[in-house]
């Protein structure tokens, strides 16, 4: 790999820190000290730290990308899923950060529209994973339980396989408890997996 420009190592070592810590962790002299370069570099090449932080969404952007590419191929949630999560967990732990500091006007967009795509992607291999068929949206519903469990609980010393599988198989046990609990409120049978009474003839009848 041919060696960074010395912007590129500005941004590389922010993210790093972002993805570690958010947005409070990237002080300037803290980067410059880790770089061992002068302070007046980052100045140099970008002005302030909005701009700055305007340069690590665009390359959190291609990390996360990168990353979306691979969680489309799955198969499954387990192992394939868990094994590029911890692959790519540094531009996870960076869209973490998006989503718990969407207070920001800078990131608020970034988790909003990574989100999306990230529950969009998974569709396939959730409904399989949590045994939910024919219902998307259910399925939406509960990825985003699932997400907001993840973003709420990880850091970066439990980022690895085995936390992340243990996380898996909760969420599915948490998702198999609700949806047989409103199976049962609703008298549903095992076909259908929705939370909702059919509204098929033959059962009207």
């Amino acid at each position: 790999m041919s060696e960074l420009k010395a912007s590129e190592k500005w941004i590389v070592a922010g993210y790093e820190l972002f993805a570690k810590e958010g947005p409070v962790g990237i002080q300037v002299e803290r980067l410059a000290r880790i770089l061992n370069l002068n302070k007046s570099g980052f100045y140099h090449y970008f002005g302030d730290m909005e701009n700055f932080s305007r340069q690590l969404i665009r390359y959190h952007y291609r990390l996360f990308g990168q990353f979306l590419d691979e969680y489309a191929d799955c198969q499954n949630v387990d192992p394939e899923y868990l094994n590029i999560v911890v692959k790519h967990k540094i531009s996870v732990m960076g869209q973490m950060q998006m989503v718990r500091n969407k207070s920001n006007p800078l990131f608020y967009n970034v988790n909003k529209e990574l989100d999306e795509q990230v529950v969009r992607i998974g569709q396939r291999i959730w409904a399989k994973h949590l045994d939910i068929h024919n219902n998307p949206d259910l399925v939406s519903m509960y990825l985003g339980l699932v997400r907001d469990m993840f973003y709420s609980r990880i850091t970066l010393e439990r980022f690895t396989f085995d936390y992340l599988q243990t996380l898996a198989q909760e969420a599915k046990e948490i998702v198999t408890k609700i949806h047989n609990q409103r199976k049962n409120e609703y008298g549903l049978v095992d076909r259908e997996n929705s939370p909702m009474p059919y509204d098929r003839e033959e059962d009207l009848g």
